[in-house]
Order: C-alpha cells, then structure tokens, then sequence
C-alpha cells in the first residue's frame, strides 16, 4: 500500500479530523431512490422466509411467496402480498413507502444505493428503532437486493451497546 509523504506528516489529532470530515461527506451526500428501481422485482416470487426466532434463539425457515407491485392508489408505494403455504393464517399484505424526494424507505434513510458487479441493485436503509421480545432500542437495518431474477429483502438489528448486527429475517425469494 502506498502512503502519500504528505499524509505521513499530517498530525495524528489533524488526521482524525481528515478522516471526520470525509466520512461526513460521504454520509451527507444525498442519495435517492424511487419505485422505479423496484421495477426489476414486479410480479410473482418464491423462496423462503428465514427469522430468528427470539425465544430459541435460532433462526427458523419456511417457503414464501411474494408478489410486488406498484400501489395503484399510491405512486409512491409498493405492494407487497405475502404468502405461507405451510402457515396461511399468517398470509397478508405489507407496503414499503418512499418518500417524495426518494431519501427514506418506511421512514429509513437510504444510506446506500449500488449496482454490484454481478447487476444486482443493493439499496440499504437504516433507522433507529425497537426490537426484540424486551422491546430494546436498536438500529435496525433492511438492505434490498434486486433484480429480474433475485429478489431479497433482508432486515439486521444492532442492539444498543452492541457492536454487530444480527439477522432479524431475510426473504430469499427466486423466479
């Protein structure tokens, strides 16, 4: 790795405000999504749901289907319509609102909007928030993988005083 010989004499209290500083920019720029970018995820799915359940501790899978769609009475909405075929009572319906100017999902900021090596768009969004069977703070955080052929929305939770994230429920889906 090469060091710039300017960076080498850069204080060490100077430094932390380089790298503040960079690390602010990079925070602030403001990145915006829309229903558009879900267009790639329209229409049917199937896969699994994968939770982790708090009371074993253990992560629990079973099939899923999904369909999205954009909400006809909404244009910044989508539809999601949920399926369990080993567990239908639980078989429902769900929205994922952005906001006007494109920068929250559900209230979540978008913190990150990339297409991947592989034409995956990666969006991911984070908000603070209430977790858990105790109902303790955390940050929860829902990344989004799209594409034609996979769509994944997975959601991870960091508990307050904790340093990693932890795999709140993740649907896999394929078509």
């Amino acid at each position: 790795m090469n060091i710039s010989p300017a960076l080498l004499l850069v204080k060490k209290n100077d430094m932390k405000k380089l790298v503040a500083g960079l690390l602010l920019m990079a925070f602030t720029m403001p990145v915006s999504i829309s229903v558009k970018d879900f267009k790639p995820a329209f229409g049917a799915w199937k896969g699994t749901l994968t939770y982790l359940d708090y009371s074993s501790g253990k992560p629990y899978t079973m099939p899923a289907n999904l369909r999205i769609a954009k909400d006809k009475a909404n244009d910044q909405q989508l539809v999601l319509d949920l399926e369990y075929p080993d567990e239908p009572r639980a078989n429902g319906k769900d929205t994922l609102v952005i906001s006007k100017d494109g920068s929250m999902i559900d209230g979540a900021v978008v913190i990150s909007k990339e297409t991947t090596g592989d034409k995956y768009l990666k969006i991911i969004t984070e908000k603070a928030g209430i977790d858990g069977n105790d109902n303790r703070k955390a940050i929860i955080k829902h990344i989004y993988t799209i594409s034609r052929r996979v769509f994944i929305s997975r959601k991870e939770v960091r508990f307050d005083g904790e340093h990693d994230f932890i795999l709140r429920n993740e649907f896999n889906m394929v078509r």
